[in-house]
């Protein structure tokens, strides 16, 4: 298992990929961070450009579930396909 992260202006216990936009840098999907820091930035960024305030979501991700399919590895981030049943939020 390993610790990834989100940055955003919203709690996310369950990720939902109906509410993802459809014109991010690699399509629609929910993307994660194992930098800490980088989450954290964009957390600031979305805040800063739309209102709120920062919030980092956690997540323990089973990486077993890179081999079944469900997500696709991109450099040093993860994108999503469908929703995660290898996530759990922390």
């Amino acid at each position: 298992m390993i610790r990834l992260y989100h940055g955003s202006t919203v709690d996310i216990d369950h990720i939902d990929l109906t509410k993802s936009r459809p014109n991010k840098d690699f399509g629609r999907g929910f993307y994660l961070s194992a930098d800490r820091q980088q989450a954290w930035r964009m957390g600031e960024f979305k805040a800063l450009t739309e209102g709120g305030n920062p919030v980092m979501n956690t997540y323990l991700f089973d990486e077993t579930a890179l081999t079944s399919g469900e997500l696709l590895y991109l450099h040093d981030n993860l994108r999503q396909n469908n929703s995660c049943n290898s996530c759990n939020s922390v």
